[in-house]
């Protein structure tokens, strides 16, 4: 495959519009592993990396008496997390990887090689897999080959940024309420209900680490978890353990929907909830259904595998973009052939097409020089 010389826009081949909504995708579905969870990592109050299960959290189901929950409350309070970079998010996977040096292995050159075609949050793989159906919102990731192994980070375009700096308060409002509704909904220990009189500190988080095998392909990625589901305190240091856990997603919904809002549930946010899911194999979404004011009046569970059930998109063709992506950014950076290079790929709003440019500049960069030090055997 032909590659762009710096700063030339160039077309990757993939298939953009393989399915339109609504339509028959008759396809196989392509052959993907159990995500397996293989280790995790925290955010601490002040975004700081640690090694450790500091922020895992248990589902507790509050009792009936004790609704509506008041998701506004405690507002005033709150401690938002700052918003941070992909790449910043990258780094995170990475001092994951620095900490748990088995997952490397030594070359003949005296290098290390990380066992994974890929890494990325899952996040960006999500997103990727939803790129089929977006028409109105621009997405852009950067993607670097460091021995034998594909990066990839989530990069912020200037549509995003506009959105960041002109959302209104009440939409501000609106996210503070899920996060209020995952602290009514979890706890640090089993069986113990949430105290809910503290302030929701956005920042604090339990990420897991999942790998897993995308038709040959080794993805390795992290994600943000909301519970888990367990009566005993899990053995984070027992490997046995961590395979075997259950996770849990805390999402909130409309108490009353119209029937535009199933509408938009339908083509969208069922897809986002489903492909966001599927990458770490939870089965089940616990829905908090609450009016316009921030109360919330029931909780709803919704079976995974029955979100992807008669809907315009279909799961099959989601893997499959995701598939011939990464396949095909493999091809390109394999091309390449330059672990200083960093590709950066767009996908533009009404565009059938995806498209790249080659960057070769020191702030072009999506990983730190430390791992580049680690990975060329000299940490």
């Amino acid at each position: 495959m032909a590659h762009a010389r710096n700063n030339d826009v160039q077309r990757l081949h993939v298939d953009r519009r393989l399915h339109k909504l609504g339509r028959t995708y008759r396809h196989s579905f392509p052959k993907f592993s159990h995500p397996e969870c293989i280790g995790f990592f925290s955010m601490n109050s002040q975004q700081e990396f640690e090694d450790n299960s500091s922020g895992a959290s248990y589902l507790w189901m509050p009792p009936k008496e004790s609704f509506p929950l008041d998701l506004k409350a405690g507002y005033e309070q709150v401690i938002r997390k700052i918003e941070k970079t992909g790449t910043d998010d990258l780094a995170n996977l990475l001092k994951y990887i620095y900490n748990h040096q088995q997952l490397l292995t030594p070359t003949e050159s005296k290098s290390l090689a990380l066992r994974a075609d890929f890494v990325a949050c899952r996040g960006v793989l999500r997103l990727l897999m939803c790129m089929p159906y977006e028409t109105r919102d621009d997405f852009c990731v950067r993607a670097t080959r460091l021995n034998g192994t594909i990066y990839i980070a989530k990069t912020q375009t200037d549509q995003q940024r506009e959105e960041n700096v002109s959302m209104t308060e009440h939409s501000a409002a609106m996210c503070s309420w899920g996060f209020k509704f995952e602290q009514y909904m979890s706890s640090p220990a089993p069986n113990t209900p949430p105290d809910t009189s503290l302030p929701v500190n956005e920042a604090v988080e339990f990420n897991a680490m999942f790998r897993c095998s995308l038709q040959g392909m080794r993805l390795l990625y992290g994600a943000e978890m909301d519970g888990i589901v367990s009566n005993n305190p899990v053995n984070f240091n027992d490997p046995e353990a961590l395979r075997k856990l259950q996770f849990v997603e805390f999402k909130t919904g409309a108490f009353e929907s119209e029937a535009r809002q199933q509408r938009s549930f339908n083509f969208c946010k069922s897809r986002t909830w489903w492909s966001q899911s599927f990458l770490v194999g939870i089965k089940t979404i616990m829905v908090g259904l609450r009016d316009g004011d921030g109360i919330c009046h029931d909780i709803v569970q919704h079976d995974v595998a029955e979100l992807a059930r008669n809907k315009p998109w279909s799961p099959t063709a989601m893997v499959k973009f995701l598939e011939q992506f990464l396949k095909e950014l493999k091809k390109l950076l394999e091309a390449i052939n330059d672990p200083q290079t960093v590709v950066e790929l767009e996908f533009l709003p009404h565009s059938d097409s995806v498209y790249y440019r080659v960057l070769t500049s020191p702030e072009d960069q999506i990983i730190p020089e430390w791992y580049r030090t680690l990975m060329k055997g000299g940490a």
